[in-house]
């Protein structure tokens, strides 16, 4: 059995010259240049957990029988609670937008023999798939199917 290695065996000899600056944020941060996408990309995630808690009321009313089910049908038709889920609905668009332009260049450039398609063919594919599965799901909750 070999016996275990030095703990310093990998460190130079001598420290490095060269000092590393302190962190400091860059002047664009929060709201210019790229780093705008990463912080609305962020914020989408505050949009998902309300709409979470929106889905729990719902739940919840609907265990609470027909009185409450109508009451919160009600209050979902408010005004506000439209524009709330029109903007969640933005959110998950450019969620989606977003990850469909990073698939294709996350792709290996082969999986043995097969290569995988070019990007713009790749990207439609998803977008395809993306759109007939709102559809599918669309024509679930309107009735149509089902």
């Amino acid at each position: 059995m070999a016996r275990a290695a030095h703990p310093g065996a990998m460190s130079p000899s001598q420290p490095g010259r060269t000092r590393t600056a302190p962190p400091s944020m860059p002047p664009q941060f929060p709201t210019s240049g790229r780093y705008l996408s990463y912080t609305l990309f962020g914020l989408t995630g505050i949009l998902y957990l309300a709409a979470g808690f929106v889905a729990l009321r719902v739940v919840w009313a609907l265990g609470d029988g027909p009185v409450a089910w109508q009451g919160i049908q009600q209050q979902l038709a408010h005004p506000a609670y439209v524009l709330f889920h029109l903007v969640c609905l933005a959110a998950v668009i450019f969620v989606g937008v977003r990850f469909f332009s990073l698939f294709p260049k996350a792709q290996p450039a082969k999986i043995g023999p097969a290569k995988p398609p070019p990007a713009p063919v790749l990207t439609a594919m998803l977008y395809a798939a993306w759109i007939g599965v709102a559809g599918g799901l669309a024509l679930v909750l309107a009735g149509g199917i089902f």
